[in-house]
């Protein structure tokens, strides 16, 4: 999932609980695994804080968190995840897949099957028939997803892996310019210029499917079961549903926890039509454990959904266990002592600690005296942990080709956006960008440390100074192969290790020691502990190492510039800028550290060792600027996240993504010539894109993303060897990071250390690396009193054996 969030460091307070207004109601939890918990009194009402409304409840067609947070607890999908992160059937009685993984099938529970019902609770009719959920539920919402008139932001969800869905999705968008009218309108009046559009927009867009042997282009003859739906490669047999792809992938049920892949009523999805899934609470019908009852512009409120079937196979996380949620919609610009001072009149049940408060940093952790540390606060209810989830994963990227903001031409700058020259400075750097060089000396000029000084008060030697930083793209406890072994620590490090002639420094090598709890200790200097330790000192150039870097630089420019290329994309000349995308002026605090990081950028680049903070202007052969354009109020049109925008118009660019499903092609499929990228970045899409190397003086030029893509490729079609497969994924990740030099890891939000103080005992809830499991809020007790962090740590302890002893008995699915 694209999550397009600018790079502020937000004060983090939501899903934390408020209490309810008026008389408090209690239950008693029991049959919990864990005995601290049970016989404690539980609230029936749970109330929590966002910033915001719901904009849209259309799940089929938007992918904004802000949204997927609600209708996941409203729309039950095939498949979920328990509270160990194990994939578990849900609406799904029963799985199968064929040999070669490119049929899938799901039969539909009908021994407990979900009623439809309005957001009031009533069950829907059509004709005087209760509807209910079946198998044709998901046919319809596959095909609506697909539909172009739908606009769905995950629809490549479905077209890159579903066979037919891509040309139905063409198929409707060339319906659409049909309708319109027009000159390419004339262009599409048989069957045959059908065909033929639909191939071309096919080869363009979707080069990972017609590149495949087993994939024929269309003919006349197939328009007619296209607009059927004959191809669809969606069908429903009774109460089964089967999903047949393009080609084989294992990983694929894991898609089916994202929202594009659930159901929704065909009957009702007619009558709404356009206002299906707007922000109006009637806009959808329900199925899953919570229903809206009311909203407004101050509150979003849940009732239970009393219809919802509860399945006695699925853990027990499945019960709703609050029977009312209200969300109270809050101001973002609350100040940092905000939740800290309601909890202390009583008012909400939780809050997160924040350094910025001051007075509640020492009240609760540090103590008058200084007594109490992090890790250990003086106030015995802060629950003080260090997470290691997967969240986005955040990294500066170059964008390659410049657009101008309405897209429409390379290499131009919209001036009015731009804060460091004219058009022809951006066509200077765009040239430089193509030398891989360049590339290389601009990545490595970041300054981690400085950059996460922002996470700690500008406190460089604080706990939190880089307690979210990343050396990989693909998430660290992302993924396992059979045998237990987890992708980064093992494929990822031995590629890493091979490439920078290291030893490896692995348990079994006995390269390492074991500390007196029997922990492992990698030998200093390994591979691994480079890459498991300092974290951001595994990509952190030292200042002295860059002027090598510098020096490459230079001398390739001037190479670049005596060679034929000059004459063909023109020469480079210095000093050359690089915008630099921030929130600089959005607010004070962003710009202090931004500022910070952006001089040190151009000292480290320019080997400057010494210079005013406030003037960097003269820089000598590379200047990083700032955008003093951007604010909360046009970010949406500069960064090209509205509909019908360009991509940003600035590089470097710190940009993320989710994982869409459990496999490492979900991050390596973003950069592929075509990838799920080229919705922030249209170059690329591009057919070709100049990467210039010179070596011992020789100019030469290539494809910049061939290489990396057919790698990419090369380990997507490993679909029954998983070493062989994250080997390969592993090899193309090193190529990504440290020789194009296109994308550099940075940081991953879902980590780093937490301390709150909470009512809420989250050990029950679904969790998941991917899809909606994580928004959901079944299995939550919300407690009366706060758990101490001596009870949170002994609960912690039981649930982590739990969690081992159920993954080593069930794997990653237990569906089949």
């Amino acid at each position: 999932m694209n999550k397009k969030v600018r790079s502020l460091m937000i004060l983090s307070f939501v899903g934390l609980l408020v209490a309810c207004g008026g008389k408090s109601e209690y239950i008693t939890v029991k049959d919990s695994p864990y005995a601290l918990l049970n016989g404690r009194k539980a609230k029936k009402v749970y109330n929590t804080l966002t910033t915001t409304g719901i904009a849209s409840l259309n799940y089929l067609q938007t992918s904004a968190q802000a949204n997927a947070t609600h209708f996941a607890n409203f729309v039950d999908g095939l498949l979920t995840h328990n509270e160990f992160g194990v994939l578990e059937l849900n609406l799904a009685k029963n799985a199968s897949h064929n040999p070669d993984y490119t049929s899938f099938s799901f039969e539909v529970r009908d021994d407990a099957a979900l009623s439809w019902v309005y957001y009031n609770g009533q069950k829907y009719t059509y004709n005087g028939a209760e509807q209910r959920v079946t198998a044709q539920d998901f046919v319809t919402g596959a095909k609506h997803v697909c539909s172009y008139k739908t606009g769905s932001d995950t629809a490549y969800l479905l077209t890159d892996f579903i066979r037919g869905a891509a040309e139905y999705n063409f198929y409707t968008e060339a319906l659409d310019i049909i309708a319109n009218g027009g000159a390419e309108a004339k262009q599409l009046k048989t069957d045959a210029q059908k065909a033929t559009w639909i191939n071309k927009k096919m080869n363009n867009e979707k080069p990972n499917i017609t590149s495949q042997a087993s994939y024929s282009p269309l003919t006349a003859a197939d328009i007619p079961n296209l607009a059927s739906g004959a191809t669809f490669g969606v069908k429903a047999e009774g109460n089964k549903v089967t999903y047949t792809l393009y080609s084989g992938a294992f990983y694929f049920p894991t898609l089916l926890t994202y929202s594009c892949y659930l159901p929704v009523n065909e009957h009702f999805l007619a009558e709404k039509g356009s206002a299906f899934g707007t922000s109006s609470p009637d806009s959808i019908l329900y199925c899953g454990p919570y229903r809206i009852d009311s909203m407004d512009d101050t509150s979003i409120i849940y009732k239970k959904n009393d219809t919802y079937a509860q399945r006695a196979d699925i853990r027990g996380f499945m019960q709703a266990r609050a029977e009312t949620v209200k969300y109270n919609i809050i101001k973002s610009e609350i100040d940092a002592s905000y939740t800290r001072l309601q909890f202390e009149s009583g008012n909400i049940d939780g809050f997160g600690l924040s350094m910025s408060d001051t007075e509640g940093w020492q009240t609760y952790v540090t103590g008058a005296n200084n007594e109490g540390t992090v890790k250990d606060p003086v106030n015995a209810n802060v629950n003080a942990r260090l997470l290691d989830s997967v969240g986005s994963m955040y990294g500066s990227n170059i964008n390659m080709e410049r657009y101008n903001i309405d897209g429409t031409s390379p290499g131009v700058q919209s001036t009015s956006y731009y804060s460091g020259g004219t058009a022809a400075s951006v066509k200077n750097s765009s040239r430089a960008f193509r030398l891989e060089s360049v590339r290389n000396l601009i990545m490595s000029s970041f300054d981690y440390p400085t950059y996460f000084k922002r996470n700690a008060n500008g406190d460089e030697n604080s706990i939190f100074a880089s307690q979210y930083a990343v050396h990989t793209y693909v998430p660290k406890n992302f993924v396992y192969d059979n045998n237990g072994n987890e992708y980064v620590d093992k494929y990822f490090t031995e590629e890493y290790a091979a490439k920078k002639g290291i030893k490896i420094g692995n348990k079994a090598s006995g390269q390492g020691t074991t500390d007196a709890e029997g922990n492992w200790i990698p030998e200093p200097g390994s591979a691994a502990d480079i890459l498991a330790t300092g974290q951001y000192n595994a990509i952190q150039v030292p200042f002295n190492d860059i002027q090598p870097l510098l020096q490459k630089a230079l001398a390739d420019i001037d190479a670049y510039n005596s060679s034929a290329l000059a004459s063909k994309y023109g020469n480079i000349t210095l000093p050359i800028n690089i915008e630099y995308y921030s929130m600089w002026d959005a607010d004070k605090e962003s710009k202090s550290y931004d500022t910070e990081e952006i001089n040190s950028m151009n000292m480290r680049i320019n080997q400057i060792k010494e210079a005013p903070k406030a003037d960097l202007s003269n820089c000598p052969y590379f200047h990083v600027v700032p955008t003093d354009k951007v604010n909360t109020n046009n970010y949406n049109s500069v960064s090209g996240s509205s509909t019908g925008a360009a991509a940003f118009d600035y590089a470097p660019v710190l940009w993320g993504w989710g994982a869409d499903y459990g496999d490492p092609l979900t991050f390596m499929n973003t950069y592929t010539k075509g990838g799920d990228w080229k919705s922030i970045f249209p170059w690329i899409g591009n057919d070709y894109v100049p990467n210039i190397k010179v070596n011992n003086g020789n100019v030469s030029e290539e494809d910049l993303l061939a290489e990396y893509t057919n790698m990419v490729k090369s380990g997507a079609s490993e679909t029954e060897n998983l070493t062989a497969r994250y080997t390969k994924f592993a090899q193309a990740e090193y190529k990504l990071i440290n020789e194009l030099n296109i994308y550099r890891p940075q940081v991953n939000y879902g980590q780093g250390w937490s301390l709150s103080v909470s009512k809420a005992a989250g050990y029950e809830v679904p969790t998941s690396n991917y899809g909606l499991s994580n928004e959901r809020l079944t299995g939550m007790w919300v407690l009366k009193d706060p758990l101490t962090r001596a009870e949170r740590n002994s609960i912690r302890a039981e649930y982590e054996a739990a969690k081992r002893a159920y993954q080593e008995a069930h794997g990653s699915y237990n569906i089949y």
